[in-house]
């Protein structure tokens, strides 16, 4: 791993984009994942949205987000996640931590991850709100104090959802935001990449939950 790599180590861990405005400008397209990018007044990192269409239920990808002991499988450069208390189905705490390239030591945050939806559009919305203090620090590795993220999953019809993910990234550390800006698209093209064959292998296909209308 190169010293780009490391900026994506956390697609999971951003700063939530407010009064940013709509004029995304569209940075990659390729095999049905779109990744744009916008400046953010006040910030050196641009944020981030990406968008793909996935062949799977509302519910199925609810499974998905709650299924954090797979995150590693999807989530670029994830090394580990785990849930740490469990709320309500729809609420969560979990750990993960995230593998940086030598000698920067790994990344890692404690999130809690609410998801919701909207009743008569079907929109699912899942946030993280960050917790560092939720269990002491692991030697050796980073402590992430600041981060959330969104993500909204809306239904297409016929057992599709659309994917939109917003991020501005903080990847601690002291790399520049120029140098975070000239691969901004890698990480999360990968982890929708990765996201779509994981779906695609049916593993949430048959899962329903009374608490999400399926559209």
């Amino acid at each position: 791993m190169n010293k780009f790599s490391f900026i994506f180590l956390v697609f999971f861990s951003g700063f939530g984009i407010q009064n940013a405005g709509n004029d995304w400008h569209l940075e990659s397209s390729k095999n049905g994942i779109a990744v744009y990018s916008k400046t953010v007044p006040g910030n050196s990192v641009n944020a981030v949205k990406s968008v793909c269409t996935l062949n799977c239920s509302l519910s199925g990808m609810v499974a998905l987000i709650v299924d954090v002991a797979s995150y590693h499988k999807w989530i670029y450069h994830c090394e580990h996640a785990e849930v740490l208390k469990t709320i309500s189905p729809m609420e969560l705490i979990y750990h993960q931590e995230t593998e940086a390239p030598w000698p920067a030591s790994n990344r890692d945050f404690i999130g809690r991850l609410k998801i919701s939806q909207d009743y008569k559009t079907g929109v699912i919305s899942a946030s993280v709100e960050n917790m560092p203090d939720y269990i002491p620090e692991k030697p050796g590795v980073v402590r992430l104090k600041q981060f959330n993220e969104r993500l909204f999953i809306i239904p297409l019809g016929r057992g599709k959802s659309e994917i939109s993910y917003e991020l501005l990234m903080d990847v601690g550390g002291n790399i520049p935001g120029w140098m975070v800006n000239l691969a901004i698209t890698a990480g999360p093209y990968e982890s929708l990449s990765e996201m779509t064959k994981l779906v695609n292998t049916g593993a949430y296909n048959n899962i329903h939950y009374p608490y999400i209308k399926d559209f």
